[in-house]
């Protein structure tokens, strides 16, 4: 019989009994023998991966190159780990930096927030998923919505969905377990389902202003593909409370947009890298996300965003995500 216990375990744990070294496992783990019940029982370690058979070293190697942006063939090519393994293994380190984030990024004291929504796509455009006439609703553009604060860089809370009011509620609702219970200061974009999500969640808790861009209307021909389009005037608007003009930006979480790009490879651009599963594409957000926070050192800062705003008191690895 073999159950999981801690390392030290003096007493048998089916009879509380005495118990003696009764030698090691085929896997190297040190067995005991019960001299009443005339048992031996396995103290078999904790395993981070679940029922993932690779080494930790593996696994902390293969997360290393898929923050840094390598793609999953990459990682295959470079760590010999066959490819739906290297999912399954970004499925789990997604659950449990999820749950790390959730336990973490708690009441925040935060002064300025900004938020804004990045595209990618899973599978397929939208207009190809339109033209096909498809219904699957995994399927087609995909927004990750994301909420940093000014000071910190930390990412606050992050969502993917689509640019609709329901997940504008959703993402409202992470932003505001993120945070503390102080007054600050709110910037998004000109969504118009922010508003009434930003009301539901946080009532005049937040000084909240929207920063509206227009662009110019070129930008068709072959050689705009390559490059954004023009803005060619900014609008500030007071939704609630009485945010700062001077203060009134969003340039950090856009900054932060490009930080995405280049170090999740799904999300690069006129590439064919993308997301074939909404899930992989949400694991693969959530290990960004715990990664920039807590092992990305900010060179702006000389410390991770985590440290920053009091969360760790060193930079982590990527095995302490895994760990963790």
């Amino acid at each position: 019989m073999q159950t999981t216990a801690p390392l030290t375990a003096p007493t048998c744990r089916t009879c509380g009994g005495p118990s003696i070294g009764w030698g090691k496992d085929r896997e190297g783990n040190p067995r005991r023998f019960c001299k009443a019940c005339r048992k031996s029982f396995g103290i078999i370690p904790a395993r981070p991966l679940g029922s993932m058979r690779i080494s930790l070293d593996n696994a902390t190697l293969v997360l290393s190159l898929l923050t840094e942006g390598s793609s999953i063939r990459s990682a295959e090519r470079v760590t010999g780990m066959h490819r739906d393994t290297i999912c399954r293994l970004l499925r789990v380190a997604g659950s449990k930096c999820e749950a790390l984030l959730s336990r973490l990024v708690r009441n925040v004291p935060v002064k300025d927030v900004q938020a804004d929504e990045l595209w990618s796509f899973v599978a397929m455009k939208e207009k190809t998923k339109n033209r096909k006439q498809l219904t699957d609703p995994e399927l087609g553009d995909a927004y990750t919505f994301l909420g940093i604060e000014r000071d910190s860089k930390l990412l606050l809370a992050h969502h993917v969905g689509r640019r609709t009011s329901e997940d504008a509620n959703l993402f409202a609702a992470k932003l505001s377990a993120a945070v503390g219970s102080d007054r600050f200061q709110l910037s998004t974009d000109g969504l118009d389902a922010y508003p009434a999500a930003m009301e539901a969640h946080f009532g005049a808790q937040v000084d909240y202003a929207q920063l509206i861009k227009s662009y110019s209307g070129e930008g068709m021909d072959s050689e705009r593909r390559y490059s954004p389009p023009s803005i060619i005037s900014t609008e500030k608007r007071v939704v609630s409370g009485n945010p700062a003009e001077s203060r009134v930006c969003t340039s950090h979480v856009e900054r932060l947009n490009l930080h995405v790009r280049m170090q999740t490879r799904r999300f690069t651009r006129l590439t064919t890298a993308f997301s074939k599963k909404r899930d992989n594409l949400k694991a693969a957000v959530a290990v960004f996300v715990a990664s920039y926070n807590f092992c990305w050192r900010h060179s702006a800062l000389r410390m991770s965003p985590a440290m920053h705003a009091g969360l760790t008191r060193k930079v982590w690895s990527v095995r302490d995500l895994l760990t963790a």
